[in-house]
């Protein structure tokens, strides 16, 4: 009998049975390291889901949990676990309200895990609905450039009243640089004179976000 469980959207999605996932990581990894690492994924949860496994797996990666593996089949793991984003990304349907920060940072999930820097924007109607979403210029590992002009075109060819930018940090942290500043503020200024409002600059990476809106007083400056 298929399972559901409530994942990290809210949604529910089709349970993975720990019995079938052990076997799948002893097959990956070797005998045996399939228990050990369900243990520290999911601990007493009997039932773990493929998007809050995919979460955790990223975490643990990232914090040390699975500190018991060796070097290679750590690079197993992330490989794997790679391999899979590239197959399957989850997509935010259009038509979804992008009332959150949470829900916004899914839509740019497209970016999250790239190795270099890629600047997107979400494109949204009077009631924050999502139009569409795509990406206007890329970069290097560390760097990436976003002139307003492309911002408020992609803008406007969509046919939106209003939009969310992003761009991703390769390296994992998520915490905006004086340049992510810097461009915000220019940005900002261009929406206040053409009436075409920025709700907010995400920072993305790996899984984790930062709202430049929710951190700084640029928006309270702009008002």
């Amino acid at each position: 009998m298929n399972t559901c469980v409530k994942d990290m959207t809210g949604g529910y999605a089709p349970a993975i049975e720990q019995s079938a996932l052990s076997a799948l990581l002893d097959a990956l990894l070797g005998s045996g390291i399939g228990g050990q690492v369900i243990a520290a994924l999911v601990g007493d949860e009997e039932t773990v889901s493929p998007q809050n496994l995919r979460d955790r797996l990223r975490i643990a990666i990232r914090g040390g949990a699975l500190s018991r593996l060796t070097s290679k089949r750590l690079e197993k793991l992330q490989a794997a676990l790679e391999l899979g984003r590239q197959l399957y990304v989850e997509q935010t349907p259009i038509g979804t309200s992008l009332d959150s920060p949470d829900r916004a940072a899914a839509v740019f999930n497209c970016i999250a895990w790239e190795p270099t820097e890629r600047f997107a924007i979400a494109c949204l109607d009077v009631k924050h609905r999502l139009l569409s979403c795509r990406v206007i210029s890329s970069g290097t590992a560390t760097e990436t450039l976003a002139h307003p002009r492309e911002v408020f075109s992609a803008v406007l060819q969509a046919g939106a009243t209003r939009c969310i930018v992003a761009h991703n940090h390769p390296s994992g942290d998520t915490d905006p640089s004086p340049d992510d500043i810097s461009l915000t503020r220019q940005l900002l200024a261009a929406a206040k004179v053409i009436s075409l409002p920025i709700l907010d600059h995400l920072v993305v990476s790996r899984g984790a976000y930062t709202s430049i809106r929710q951190t700084t007083e640029l928006w309270n400056k702009e008002e």
